[in-house]
């Protein structure tokens, strides 16, 4: 079978004129067989999902639904950030020229006493600046993993749905999915009625898109609900396909 990631990556969400890019639908009825022929390779039912005694060995194959938190800048960086501010680089200037001037004029260590006492005005400032930038980046790091945190209802092996955290999600899950939510992995859609997502997260477009069931006779429409964006209307079920850092916003984020 095809890799998957075929499916979600950002360059077939639509057509491309000049290049040999096929959408995302065109990949999955032609390359795949279409959406039962890839619900069979992933050994899971377009109606009961996948036997729940696999999902050990799908993470092991397919990797875990988690997303890394955003980088944040070491102590280092944010100290040597402050030397870009024209203030404290006049202050570094300030201190050694007076530490110059005054050992010419005093005998040491009366002469280091007005440059020293600038430096130690400055090392504060670089101190608190640096440790309250470092505070700052670590609070949005916690605040955006916490976003990313839902629990989200699976069929697996039955019909009857139950409620996981979206981390543990695995390749092949069958998913609910409902306005309001955010799409916790890269999925395709099974089932649905009115549904539509805002994917400004990954891609900056506040526009809303229309996902359907893709078949040979709509291939023109999008059947791929991409991890992050929000599902804004409508309600129905979809296939995991490619789970955290497989995912596309799994690979924007590893190269911010």
């Amino acid at each position: 079978m095809p890799k998957l990631k075929t499916i979600v990556d950002m360059d077939n969400r639509y057509p491309r004129p000049g290049t040999d890019n096929k959408i995302s639908s065109d990949i999955i009825v032609n390359e795949f067989g279409g959406i039962q022929k890839i619900a069979d390779g992933l050994k899971s039912n377009m109606k009961t999902g996948i036997d729940p005694k696999s999902v050990s060995e799908r993470q092991h194959i397919f990797g875990k639904n988690f997303f890394p938190p955003p980088k944040i800048k070491s102590i280092m960086e944010l100290v040597l950030e402050n030397f870009e501010d024209k203030i404290n680089q006049i202050l570094c200037a300030a201190a050694v020229v007076s530490i110059i001037i005054g050992l010419i004029q005093h005998p040491f260590p009366e002469g280091l006493i007005e440059g020293t006492s600038i430096l130690i005005a400055l090392n504060i400032i670089i101190f608190v600046n640096s440790g309250n930038n470092y505070l700052s980046e670590k609070r949005l790091a916690d605040l955006v993993k916490l976003s990313d945190k839902q629990e989200v209802a699976v069929c697996r092996g039955s019909q009857e749905t139950e409620t996981i955290d979206s981390e543990e999600l695995v390749t092949g899950d069958l998913v609910l999915v409902y306005s309001g939510m955010k799409v916790p992995a890269d999925m395709i859609m099974i089932s649905g009625q009115d549904l539509a997502c805002v994917e400004a997260d990954l891609t900056g477009e506040p526009d809303e898109q229309i996902k359907t069931f893709i078949t040979e006779d709509n291939m023109q429409d999008i059947g791929v609900l991409l991890a992050k964006s929000l599902v804004i209307s409508g309600t129905g079920t979809a296939m995991v396909i490619t789970v955290g850092p497989h995912t596309a916003a799994g690979k924007i984020t590893e190269q911010t």
